[in-house]
């Protein structure tokens, strides 16, 4: 960080934000005032990834510089630290000239969620920049003023640019008011699906009980032509809305739409209907859902086990929960059924499910890690005590070369049932042997490798890599690539108006290449179609990634960012869950 060349000393604090150890601030905080404006930069990047309050002042400070890239990092920085006290540093940027400047001021803002910012956020929703409109609106979702935030921020439902209407949408719902149902409901209506999904998502959280009369609105999105709205409306259908007249005859509207959309194209849509059915009906629901057991989508027969967590009588579910744990099945449904019998053993732990414990405790010896990592997670959540000898015998034999995933399932199965100083004495006396690729001579080289092909079947996505921002991800992503690693798996997640993730042959999201690589934060944000490496946790990343389908300023410098999308956007944003990867191209 002293060293007298300018780049050195830039690497140095890009790495120590990098490593987010508290003890840099004093070695870093001289850099803001250092003469080269690339090392200002990556000491304000820095100081906001390690989140110490002391840098505030400092920050403040560096407000002022010259470098309109340090001020921008300053004022991410100063949102990091979570310190109120920065409000009337960051509040005049919300009326700066430059438009990514106000933008980034309404994002500090958000992570500071500080209601004194309330009248300044609402005077600029009317941006002229649709990109600063809808940070505004994104800002007021964490300040719970519904008095004062609803009806400032309805008019932007009415807004020209979906993104602003889709964060409006999200804001109405976090301020969790009453007061924005009846333009929610109009929301059900926008053209846009991102915007639908946000209304939907927003009434859930509003749980208004004078929306039951709007059911049918609700119902009808069911036949909606994207899938992302139909399975966000089965969702909500589930669990919110209370219904008049609960039983399945031929009169219930809502349950004839939930049966009829147990044979949707989309297998998320099929899941989360089965799931809804099972929730709403129980034991009624339970017979008409079961029909999904033997759908040709596991990630259909998974989800709609999901429903079983609900149940009245756990009792009635025993034969489905034995085809959904016979080896015959897919990992996938497998390792769902798991889960759901961890959390209702640990409501009941002697009641009609306990007979399978014995086939959990059996799965940890399992010489899939994957499943015996299941079993460990449902067996922690079950309370079964009884298995800490044998998880922490696993954890000796399995831990040291498990994926991150597996790794640290086993290890929270123990900290549930012994404690944490168990675990952790278990874990230092098997330290787990993670694998790291050697570093070439030319490591600190940009790689070479510029593009990727992404092929599905309804189409291409392609984006460039981001090999100055991230080099080691890159050439860790271009190596799998290149050995056909990722071709023919699944993306195994969806989640609308969020993220498609893929990258896991194994297909259930906890599997990997069998070795981890460090994270590269870099400068670079999550709009919409940015490629970032999937994680447990911080320097876990090995193979699974994901695409960004809109903006999500909450991931930035907590994901490493890679690649970003150039082409085939709109069809990532109409991937449905098992869409299979049949190809990766990395080219020059």
């Amino acid at each position: 960080l002293a060293h007298h060349d300018a780049a050195v000393r830039a690497r140095a604090a890009l790495a120590t934000g990098r490593v987010q150890d508290s003890t840099s601030v004093p070695a870093l905080l001289p850099l803001l005032a250092d003469p080269a404006a690339p090392v200002r930069r990556e000491a304000a990047f820095a100081l906001g990834q390690v989140g110490r309050r002391e840098a505030r002042s400092a920050l403040e400070a560096a407000l002022a510089d010259r470098d309109s890239q340090v001020v921008d990092l300053a004022l991410e920085a100063l949102g990091k630290l979570g310190d109120r006290a920065a409000t009337p540093a960051v509040l005049p940027f919300l009326g700066s000239r430059s438009a990514r400047l106000r933008g980034d001021a309404a994002v500090a803002m958000w992570r500071l969620a500080d209601t004194s910012a309330a009248g300044a956020l609402v005077a600029h929703l009317a941006d002229p920049d649709p990109a600063v409109r809808w940070r505004m609106a994104y800002a007021l979702e964490k300040l719970p003023l519904p008095a004062r935030v609803v009806p400032a921020v309805t008019p932007l439902l009415s807004d020209s640019v979906p993104l602003v209407r889709a964060h409006a949408a999200r804001t109405l719902g976090r301020e969790k008011s009453a007061l924005a149902t009846p333009a929610l409901l109009r929301a059900l209506d926008d053209r846009d699906p991102a915007v639908v999904v946000n209304a939907l998502r927003a009434l859930q959280l509003v749980a208004d009980t004078t929306a039951q009369g709007q059911l049918h609105r609700l119902t009808g999105l069911l036949g909606h032509a994207d899938p992302y709205v139909r399975v966000t409306a089965a969702t909500a259908l589930a669990e919110r809305f209370a219904w008049p007249g609960a039983a399945v005859d031929d009169s219930n509207l809502a349950a004839r739409t939930l049966i009829q959309g147990l044979e949707d194209t989309d297998p998320a849509t099929r899941a989360a209907c089965g799931r809804a059915l099972v929730m709403r009906f129980d034991r009624d629901g339970l017979n008409i859902a079961s029909r999904l057991e033997h759908d040709r989508s596991p990630y259909t027969r998974a989800g709609w086990l999901d429903g079983l967590r609900h149940l009245s009588n756990p009792a009635w579910a025993t034969r489905r929960f034995e085809a959904a744990l016979a080896p015959s099945e897919s990992l996938v449904v497998r390792m769902a059924a798991a889960s759901v019998l961890g959390e209702l053993g640990g409501r009941d732990p002697h009641g009609p499910l306990r007979p399978f414990l014995d086939s959990l405790r059996a799965g940890l010896r399992d010489r899939d890690v994957l499943w015996a990592a299941a079993c460990a997670g449902a067996l922690g959540d079950w309370g079964d005590s009884a298995s800490v000898p044998l998880l922490a015998a696993v954890y000796a034999q399995r831990g040291r070369d498990a994926d991150a995933d597996a790794r640290l399932s086993i290890r929270d199965a123990l900290r549930q049932l012994a404690g944490r100083a168990f675990a952790d004495s278990v874990e230092r006396a098997n330290p787990a042997r993670v694998a790291r690729a050697a570093y070439p001579r030319d490591f600190q080289d940009p790689p070479r490798e510029r593009r990727v092909v992404v092929h599905l079947r309804g189409g291409e996505i392609e984006w460039e890599l981001l090999g100055r921002e991230a080099p080691q991800t890159v050439r860790n992503f271009v190596k799998l690539a290149r050995r056909g690693y990722f071709n023919g798996s699944f993306v195994h997640r969806v989640v609308p108006d969020f993220v498609i993730q893929d990258g896991d042959p194994s297909g259930t999201g906890s599997g990997g290449p069998g070795w981890s690589i460090r994270c590269e934060y870099n400068h670079e944000r999550y709009e919409a179609g940015m490629v970032g490496m999937a994680l447990s946790g911080k320097d876990t990343g090995g193979s699974q990634w994901f695409i960004t389908l809109s903006p999500q300023p909450h991931l930035d410098g907590r994901y490493t960012i890679f690649g970003r999308v150039t082409s085939g956007l709109d069809l990532a944003r109409h991937v449905q869950q098992g869409a299979t990867i049949l190809k990766v191209d990395v080219l020059p």
